[in-house]
């Protein structure tokens, strides 16, 4: 596929990197949207395996992350996220005037993924994959830090807290990991207002997900240990038109672990 990555301006004048791969012949999109502290770069890999389905793919750098604008680990609201998400889209749509759109949103990627189908109710998806969505967390957070959390986020909302991402429960692959620790484009932060919008968006996801009406792909590793697959389990109630799909014994990643050429042919058997 040939790759290119450019900036493009938002609405608000920011500056947002987007990435594409493009094959020769194309007849739908795939739109990808990252996780927390990561980027648009680490999609490549869908580059790889899909390569033969004729699926232009693009991904973008969410704010505060990657090469797009912002503090990295900060954003003031929520909607930061789903504005640049439909700037984004509206990017694609003029560079793919007649073939369906697809949204991917992983991790917290699948949380903003999750919130726009539902508060922009945009006609230009056709459907959507959701994987590893960050609705429940492995672990609970310490009540300190949640106490801590509450009592500063209006007082100094950026201040900001590593992010606590173990990078060996990413993926059982020791490479991957070791990419994922050495890559200058990922960062470790979370600022006490993202954590705060955060929550607040997956109280309002859970309240109104029974909104997306598209067809939808949620799936999850089963012994993901940052995100819970429970997740998955709660939205499966929630959406009326999905499938739902555990990876038994995969991490985080799915995309990137041990198991991901099953994974991408569950992918494709839904894009197709």
């Amino acid at each position: 596929m040939k790759s290119l990555s450019k900036k493009i301006t938002s609405r608000f004048g920011k500056k947002i990197l987007v990435r594409s791969w493009t094959p020769n012949k194309s007849n739908h999109a795939l739109l990808m949207v990252h996780g927390l502290g990561e980027h648009s770069g680490r999609y490549e890999v869908f580059s790889e395996y899909l390569k033969n389905e004729r699926l232009r793919l693009y991904s973008f750098d969410l704010p505060g992350h990657g090469k797009s604008y912002g503090r990295k680990g900060h954003i003031k609201k929520f909607d930061e996220y789903l504005d640049t998400l439909e700037d984004v889209l509206i990017h694609v749509r003029k560079e793919n005037l007649d073939i369906p759109i697809k949204l991917f949103g992983h991790s917290l990627g699948g949380l903003i993924s999750l919130s726009f189908l539902i508060n922009r109710e945009s006609k230009e998806i056709d459907s959507a994959i959701i994987s590893s969505p960050w609705i429940k967390l492995g672990l609970e957070v310490p009540k300190y830090l949640i106490g801590i959390q509450k009592v500063l986020v209006n007082i100094i909302p950026s201040f900001r807290l590593n992010n606590r991402i173990n990078i060996n429960e990413l993926t059982k692959d020791n490479e991957i990991n070791s990419k994922y620790s050495n890559d200058q484009l990922v960062h470790d932060r979370i600022s006490f207002r993202l954590y705060s919008e955060i929550n607040k968006q997956i109280k309002l996801v859970k309240e109104r997900a029974n909104r997306i009406k598209i067809k939808t792909l949620l799936y999850h590793g089963s012994d993901d240990k940052i995100i819970s697959s429970e997740s998955v389990d709660i939205l499966s109630l929630l959406i009326e038109n999905n499938q739902k799909i555990i990876f038994n014994r995969v991490y985080h990643e799915p995309h990137n672990d041990l198991e991901k050429k099953e994974v991408f042919k569950k992918i494709i058997k839904f894009l197709n």
